[in-house]
């Protein structure tokens, strides 16, 4: 497949063009969010050279920023503290940045955290997926990713969510109309400035339609190397939430907004290429003509997908995505263009043969979904674990006769916490740091008094 975009967008840091006056040094931090900072172009060199200071308190904040995560007693791996006064680490960019249509005069470069022992941060997300690519790589394979975002778009502020309730949202259409033509037409003031931008920007769009709920989105990136894709998909992310804000509304991909909306995904596409460039995946002697590698790699998902549940579902709310008909994963099964189960296997052609991995919801980490998909996978091409049989039919109508993956975070997180495989490829001071963040998420849910809460108990007790 032939990219959709052209080199235009990209910029070389070293020498940037006269008309640029800012450029945006940033990566995700755990939770997903782009932080870093907007640099005047006379101080870039500096930075390229020695890299940009940043106080490490922000791995270890809330995702609303009430609060800091202590670190945990006998915590053995890295873990910013007040105790070392959050110091200092250094965020490198990248060689190569990308002209920001929506900001005049503009380039944003990604980053990548390192401590100041010249060692990237075990923690970092993008940082983990590189490794699991270079561990791929290893073993003789090239990983390519494409993934589906789906959104809402609201006409609320950031200032009108702070007293609305889950009913009184306002959706940027009342109606939801999946495919529907008419209704995306009504929405293409908003669609279409974000296709638009998003390919100026650098972004492959590949598709965009509405989707099952009011005001709701999907929008599909095209198939790429499995970092670049992930940067795609993490920089359009924050792109759709900077356009949505310019316009006074607010973008969210929140795994389920209202319980009456459909949820928010963020399903991966994924193949593996041979060390000759042919697809992995694809075998014309085999049944479906899926190789023994791709059956490998969807016995190693399905074996782990419920250890890397709390990768695909971050959040207390990602778990009230994981319902029957919700067309998200609930089960690691696996079957033939099925969007039931937790892995559709798709055959379109040789270069088309690949999986699609349906548990990861709108709220997650790009790079530590990817990453998830790919170990898991990657772990079962090493060790050669069997994919189970086949499922034929609609796996929500049999859940007392299939294994169902985590209802909860807290239970998701046991599982991840103790995991063997996701410790070996995607290291233990990332998961021990994530497990302690994630767990402080729960201390913080299970300590709230919800409104649905006072309107059951208040007045009758």
């Amino acid at each position: 497949m032939n990219d959709i975009c052209s080199d235009d967008h990209l910029v070389q840091l070293d020498s940037l063009p006269d008309d640029i006056d800012t450029v945006i040094l940033a990566g995700t931090d755990t939770h997903g969010i782009m932080r870093g900072k907007r640099v005047p172009r006379h101080q870039l060199q500096r930075l390229l050279a020695n890299g940009m200071p940043m106080c490490d308190v922000f791995w270890v904040m809330h995702i609303d920023e009430s609060d800091l995560v202590a670190r945990p007693a006998n915590h053995a791996g890295y873990f910013p503290t007040e105790k070392n006064g959050y110091p200092d680490i250094l965020a490198r960019p990248d060689a190569i940045g990308r002209r920001v249509p929506w900001h005049p005069n503009t380039v944003l470069a990604l980053v990548d955290f390192f401590g100041h022992d010249n060692k990237q941060l075990p923690i970092d997300p993008r940082g983990v997926l590189k490794r699991v690519v270079e561990r791929t790589r290893g073993l003789g394979y090239e990983p390519y990713l494409a993934l589906e975002l789906e959104f809402y778009v609201l006409r609320e502020t950031s200032t009108s969510l702070l007293t609305r309730l889950p009913s009184e949202l306002h959706p940027l259409s009342d109606r939801p109309s999946t495919y529907g033509i008419a209704k995306a037409a009504e929405l293409e003031p908003m669609a279409g400035l974000i296709r638009r931008q998003a390919l100026e920007f650098g972004l492959p769009i590949e598709a965009c339609n509405p989707e099952t709920g009011p005001g709701q989105f999907e929008i599909t990136l095209q198939y790429r190397p499995a970092l670049q894709a992930t940067d795609d998909a993490a920089l359009f992310k924050t792109a759709v939430k900077e356009l949505a804000a310019q316009q006074g509304l607010i973008a969210t991909f929140m795994a389920k907004p209202r319980s009456d909306w459909a949820g928010n995904s963020c399903h991966i596409h994924l193949s593996l290429r041979d060390s000759a460039g042919n697809p992995a995946f694809f075998d014309d002697t085999h049944d479906h003509g899926f190789s023994k590698d791709m059956l490998h790699f969807i016995g190693g998902s399905l074996s782990t997908m419920a250890e890397m549940s709390a990768l695909f579902g971050p959040t207390i709310n990602s778990y009230h995505r994981y319902t029957p008909y919700s067309w998200a994963a609930t089960s690691p099964t696996w079957g033939i263009d099925n969007r039931s189960v937790g892995i559709r296997a798709i055959q379109e052609s040789a270069e088309g043969t690949r999986i699609e991995h349906r548990r990861g919801g709108g709220d997650t980490n790009p790079y530590l979904a990817a990453a998830a998909v790919l170990s898991g996978g990657m772990h079962g091409i090493a060790k050669q674990v069997d994919a189970p049989l086949m499922f034929i039919g609609d796996v929500y109508a049999s859940q007392d006769r299939v294994e169902q993956l985590p209802s909860s975070l807290a239970e998701a997180l046991q599982l991840l916490s103790r995991g063997a495989v996701v410790r070996d490829w995607l290291g233990d001071d990332f998961v021990d740091h994530f497990v302690a963040m994630k767990h402080d998420e729960c201390r913080a849910h299970a300590q709230a008094v919800t409104d649905w809460e006072i309107r059951r108990y208040l007045e009758a007790l």
